[in-house]
């Protein structure tokens, strides 16, 4: 009875090693996702930003050569011309056109509008699905999204071509345009907003930026969510 005893807790020992081992490799596996905030400090090629996401309220973000560093600023009706990389939201009709009340114009990467992908609270660009609520577009019951690259444009109406096909966008007093322009580490400051996408080991805590989106905070700040798995 002793030996068997004895067995079976070797068996039940080397089982939660087991677990313990798998948990520990599992959790030091990065996941694809990102992180949004403030920026309260820089160091180096390193920078911290406070997020409600990451259980230490704060990422540390580590930037490469190899890191794309986007910053938003505002942009002009001039910048919507065909072949322009877009992305549109606003309130979708019922014959599926968009009433924008945004209009982002983005880098293209390796010359195709796939850029900005997997941004926090938003479909990937061409996937011509609809945004849940979100900053700016919430007050709409019928919410619409396009991106992708401008076809046409004829007065106040654009034609955007995405993955899944074509949308018709129309621009109006209201709508505001912004654009995102290819800046240097530099542009990334104190009390700046950034989207970080990029890879995280332990929940956002520590991430690799593999993209940045720079933005000047609002009255309302830097609000949107922290670290998502990918």
């Amino acid at each position: 009875m002793t030996a068997r005893r004895s067995r079976l807790r070797l068996v039940v020992g080397l089982g939660v090693v087991a677990l313990v081992c798998v948990g520990l490799a599992a959790a030091a596996n990065p996941v694809d996702g990102s992180v949004f905030g403030p920026v309260t400090s820089v160091s180096g090629s390193t920078f911290k930003v406070q997020t409600t996401q990451s259980p230490t309220g704060v990422s540390t973000v580590s930037v490469s050569s190899a890191t794309v560093i986007d910053e938003q600023v505002a942009g002009t009706r001039g910048e919507l011309k065909v072949g322009a990389c877009v992305m549109a939201n606003g309130q979708k009709g019922s014959k599926g056109a968009i009433a924008a009340v945004r209009i982002t114009v983005f880098q293209p990467v390796n010359g195709k509008c796939t850029g900005s992908g997997g941004r926090p609270g938003g479909a990937r660009p061409g996937t011509g699905t609809k945004r849940p609520p979100g900053p700016g577009n919430g007050k709409f019951a019928n919410l619409g999204f396009a991106a992708g690259a401008i076809s046409a444009v004829k007065g106040s109406t654009l034609t955007v071509r995405g993955q899944s096909g074509s949308t018709t966008v129309t621009v109006s007093g209201k709508t505001q345009i912004q654009e995102q322009k290819r800046v240097a580490r530099s542009a990334i400051a104190v009390k700046s907003c950034v989207s970080v996408f990029g890879t995280s080991a332990d929940g956002g805590v520590t991430v690799k930026a593999q993209r940045i989106e720079v933005s000047k905070a609002t009255s309302s700040g830097c609000a949107r969510p922290g670290f998502r798995r990918g």
